[in-house]
This record gives C-alpha cells, sequence and structure tokens, in this order.
C-alpha cells in the first residue's frame, strides 16, 4: 500500500461516521391556520405581504408567496417570515426550497431556541447567498456549522425545543450600495433533518377537545382529546381518602388511527371543587402531560374551609382569617376593602407578565366560586391577580413577630404560571415619608408551572425564598445566609407529602418568632432560618397571586390562554 493511501485509510478512522438522518416537514405551506406573516426593517409594513399560492408550488397545491418592494434610501432594509415550529430532538441540517427571481436579494435563516437566543445562517456565515438565479434551489443548511448568535441565553448553542424560525430576504446591494427592488419570491417544503424519529422529534402532544379547560362540570362528563403519536393515555385525579388523598387512575385510553381518544370522567366520586385531570401518553423517549383544569359542581367535600388552628399558632391568638365563603371585598380604591389589588404602593412594583388588574375592572381576575378565591390568569382578557393585605395608605391586616401566616391553594401547571404566598415587611410607611426603606421579603411558596427544557416546574418541588432588599451588604449576606439554610428547591415527597402543588390544595405557612423563621407545608416543617432583624420588629403583611413570568417562558396556548389559582382560606395570628 502507497504512503497516499496508508494516508486515506488513517485518517477514515477517525472520521466521524454520519448517521442516518429522519426528514421531519415543519412547514408545507399548505395550510393557512395560522395565517402567514411578516416583519420589515426600514421599509413601510406596506412594502411587504405573504400568503399562500397556488401559482407554481414545487410540493403539494400551494406554496408561500412573498411580495416585497425595497426602496433606495439609507439604511439597510430587510424582512423575515416567522414561524412557530417545537423540535424536541436534535436537527442537524435545515432544508427549503426558494423560488429565485435573479434580484440579487439575499437569503438566509434565523432559528429561535429554548433559551431565546437567536441563531442566523447567512450569506455572512457562508451558509446561503443571493438569489443569483430563477426558479427553484433547495437551500441546504449545516445547523453544526459556525454562524451567528444574540440575545436569550447568549450560550451560543442550540438549546431545544426550537420554538421558532424565520425566513429571512436582504435588500439587494451593489459596491456596498442598497438598490431598490420589487418582485415576488416563493418558498416551499421547510424540513429538518434529526436524529430520532419524527414523531420524538416534533414531540407529541395532547389536547383536550372538550370540555373546555378551566370550564364547570357535574356527575358523568365526556372528556374527548387528541394525541396524535400516542397509542395510549393514561388519565389520572386526585381523590379523597384520610389525609393527603391519593392518585387515582381514571383511564387507561387506546387512541384511534388518528390519535383521537375519549373517556368518562365519573365527577361525583371525586373532590367538590377544583380537580386537575392529568392527561399523559408516552411514545419512546416522547412523554407528555396535558393538564386539565376543571370545575366539579357536585363531587364531595373534603378538606375545605377553616380547619382547627395549627400546631404552629399553638399559644398565639387568631388574629385574621377569611374563608372566601362570603361577597369578595377587593378594591384599588377603596381604602376600608379587606384587600388591595396591586402591590403596594399604586402598583409601581407589579410584576406579572399578564398585568394584575383592578377588582372593578371588565377583565378582573377575582371571582367567588362557593367558598373559593379563584384568581384567573387569561390571555385573551389581558389580566391576572393578586391581592394585598395591606393598602397604599399602610392600613390593612398586618401582625408583629411572634407571628404565624398560613395560607391553601392550587395552582396551574402551565408553561409561565407563578402562583405564591409571600410575606413582606411593611415598606409603605417609609415610601408615605418620601423615604425608599428597607424591608424583608418571605417568599413561603413560590411555585412555577412547565414542563421541559427551559421551564422550572419540576413536579413537586417549589421556592422558599427569603429577600433583605434595601438593605445594604450586611442584608445582602444576611440573604445568602437565609436563602442557603433552605436547601431549595423544597420537595414535597422528601417530607411525606405525596401529591404536587397543583394536583390538589396544600396549606402553606411561615411562623416569624425573634430567632428562626420556619416554613411549613401541610404543617410539616419543611424549612427555617435565622429571624432577619427587620422581620423582628416591623409589621408583616401577606400577598397571594398568580403571576406569569417571573423571567420563564409563558405559554398558555394548550389551555387556551387560560389558568386557575384556587384559595380556599388565608389567616394570620399574633403571640405574646
Amino acid at each position: 500500500m502507497n504512503w497516499i493511501a496508508c494516508l486515506l485509510a488513517a485518517s477514515s478512522m477517525f472520521a466521524p461516521v454520519q448517521k442516518d438522518l429522519t426528514p421531519v416537514m415543519v412547514q408545507d405551506f399548505e395550510k393557512a391556520d395560522p395565517a402567514p406573516t411578516v416583519w420589515v426593517v426600514n421599509i413601510p409594513n406596506e412594502n411587504a405581504s405573504v400568503q399562500l399560492s397556488a401559482e407554481h408550488p414545487h410540493d403539494g397545491a400551494h406554496c408561500l408567496k412573498l411580495h416585497y418592494q425595497f426602496v433606495e434610501q439609507a439604511g439597510f432594509q430587510y424582512l423575515g417570515i416567522p414561524n412557530k415550529i417545537k423540535i424536541k430532538a436534535p436537527v442537524h441540517t435545515l432544508k427549503y426550497w426558494i423560488y429565485g427571481n435573479n434580484s440579487n436579494c439575499s437569503y438566509g435563516v434565523q432559528l429561535t431556541d429554548a433559551g431565546g437566543e437567536t441563531h442566523q445562517y447567512s450569506q455572512n456565515t457562508g451558509q446561503c447567498g443571493n438569489l443569483e438565479f430563477t426558479g427553484w434551489k433547495q437551500v441546504s443548511i449545516d445547523l453544526d456549522a459556525h454562524h451567528e448568535t444574540w440575545g436569550g441565553d447568549k450560550n451560543g448553542k442550540l438549546d431545544y425545543p426550537l420554538t421558532g424560525i424565520t425566513l429571512t430576504i436582504g435588500q439587494p446591494q451593489v459596491s456596498g450600495k442598497q438598490q431598490a427592488s420589487q418582485g415576488d419570491i416563493f418558498f416551499d417544503s421547510v424540513q429538518f433533518f434529526s436524529e430520532k424519529s419524527v414523531d420524538e422529534t416534533l414531540g407529541c402532544e395532547i389536547s383536550v377537545l372538550s370540555p373546555e379547560y378551566c370550564s364547570d362540570i357535574r356527575g358523568s362528563t365526556r372528556i374527548r382529546f387528541a394525541a396524535s403519536g400516542f397509542k395510549t393515555v393514561t388519565a389520572r385525579c386526585w381523590k379523597q381518602g384520610g389525609e393527603f388523598g391519593s392518585d387515582a387512575l381514571v383511564a387507561t385510553i387506546n387512541t384511534d388511527a388518528h390519535g383521537a381518544g375519549a373517556f368518562t370522567f365519573q365527577a361525583d366520586s371525586f373532590p367538590h371543587g377544583p380537580v386537575m385531570i392529568t392527561l399523559t401518553g408516552q411514545n419512546g423517549s416522547v412523554k407528555d402531560n396535558c393538564y386539565l383544569q376543571l370545575y366539579n359542581l357536585g363531587g364531595v367535600k373534603w378538606n375545605v374551609g377553616l380547619p382547627a388552628d395549627p400546631p404552629a399558632a399553638k399559644g398565639m391568638k387568631l388574629l385574621f382569617a377569611d374563608d372566601f365563603n362570603k361577597p369578595l371585598s377587593i378594591s384599588s380604591t377603596d381604602p376600608k376593602s379587606t384587600y388591595y389589588d396591586h402591590k403596594p404602593i399604586n402598583g409601581s412594583q407589579d410584576f406579572s407578565t399578564l398585568q394584575f388588574t383592578s377588582a372593578d375592572k371588565p377583565n378582573s381576575p377575582f371571582k367567588q366560586v362557593d367558598s373559593f378565591l379563584r384568581i384567573r390568569a387569561s390571555e385573551p382578557a389581558k389580566s391576572s391577580g393578586i391581592i394585598s393585605s395591606l393598602h397604599n395608605d399602610a392600613t390593612g391586616i398586618t401582625a408583629t413577630a411572634p407571628c404565624y401566616f398560613e395560607c391553601r391553594f392550587v395552582g396551574p401547571n402551565a408553561i409561565g404560571t407563578w402562583p405564591a404566598f409571600w410575606l413582606m415587611t411593611d415598606y409603605v410607611s417609609d415610601q408615605l415619608k418620601g423615604k425608599d426603606g428597607p424591608s424583608d421579603e418571605l417568599d413561603v411558596i413560590e411555585a412555577y408551572g412547565g414542563e421541559g427544557p427551559s421551564h422550572p416546574n419540576a413536579y413537586d418541588t417549589f421556592m422558599i425564598t427569603p429577600h433583605a432588599w434595601n438593605q445594604g451588604p450586611e442584608g445582602k449576606a444576611l440573604e445568602s445566609k437565609s436563602f442557603a439554610d433552605m436547601h431549595n428547591p423544597c420537595k414535597m415527597s422528601r417530607f411525606g407529602i405525596p401529591s404536587t402543588w397543583y394536583q390538589t390544595f396544600h396549606t402553606y405557612g411561615c411562623k416569624v418568632t425573634l430567632t428562626d423563621t420556619i416554613y411549613y407545608c401541610d404543617n410539616i416543617e419543611v424549612g427555617r432560618h435565622a429571624t432577619q432583624p427587620l422581620s423582628k420588629t416591623r409589621p408583616i403583611f401577606f400577598m397571594i397571586n398568580l403571576a406569569t413570568g417571573g423571567g420563564w417562558p409563558v405559554d398558555l396556548s394548550r389551555y387556551h390562554g387560560l389558568a386557575d389559582m384556587y384559595v380556599d382560606f388565608v389567616r394570620v395570628y399574633k403571640g405574646n
């Protein structure tokens, strides 16, 4: 064997082996639902439009037609055609067809990943080019090659799931000068090539068809769902009995050839009030949970209403209790109302991506249902809700140490939902005097909804988070020590609590003494730290909220934009 053959043989030993990749179609432009859109930069909106077209598709009956008009002026002009996707498995190649018009416009692709980072493949990075041709050409992009990135988590790698693909067209240039150009360009058959199967790459998702999410039910209720890619789906619901209840199997359903299925939920055999039915499917490495929130108008009343005084409040006097069995007293303007419906003062520190909305607004998030307070996060209404026991004038329900606060609620497990029960020392009195005073914040429970990469929920875990605001380096050191003592996240099963914060009601409590601040779930101690200085002396008030965001993605689309939190009671005890 000569030396060239030896060299080739040796190099082949170390060459990466290309796996067989599966083609996965993500956009064939055959359906106009949702309607295609286009965004523009440095040109008027009316200078670009997109629509499905039957003029000369490459595959199928339709393709996407882009009409554009670039003008000769300063500032580089370009446009993008966004498409929502959900790619859950690693992909290495992207291919699509483009119908050129010999305009010399540039073309490229932007991908959005789970971390919100944009990955651009363009002429600048060597993967794309200019429309120096007429007719159809297939573009093939090596997604593992060097490319431009910006925004999001800025880690420079594709984090899954990929959530968007944008087809871009740029203004033609000659010798660095922008040129006027107008015409039509067509696109067709956008597909990725993946290591996994089509089902594993796209992920299989369960969608309930009826009844509506967050609707009322009673008695025998027929539940219909679509679960493409899953042959079998199980349905489970938390059932009453004993101290904690149990996770009951409702049905195991074999789907039909189209992935459709149905079962009957015997609501009268389950708890009265809010129930969560979890539909689960699995196909190889792909697993999906759909969380169907419903309100059971019938059923068995179980563990609702004010119970006996909790052990943590032994020796203390009940200062305040609300069982939410009377008309709600929540207002932005009435200082005599029980609760203020923003974070004091004046909602200037409201933090939800779906805006905290006043109770007197048409899109109020608050409703009394039986003996519960319902707080709804609604994308159609563009609202979510918070109640505060302290008003803008620093009046309201407060207690000083030693004291005990507790709240019983069940929250929603939708992507980006953020139910919480938390305490703060009075900072409003300082702000009324024109001072940005210090305060402690004690987050008894911060729960985060959603599952999968970049989504924070880990089933039965939640965060217990102490803060020391505006207290300088010493306060930050105390905050760090207190947080470290919590050993976050708090995992409910670690303490013998078998259900999650979204499956059924749980009681969350916080006892503040002059030495220790102690956190409870269902009267079980789940964490403690040394009481911070302000918490020893200043009045403490509580807040209850269903927010969205918190730095995490928000996507309520599966649940038609709705998510509900139900509060059973809240109460406050004061010691000597």
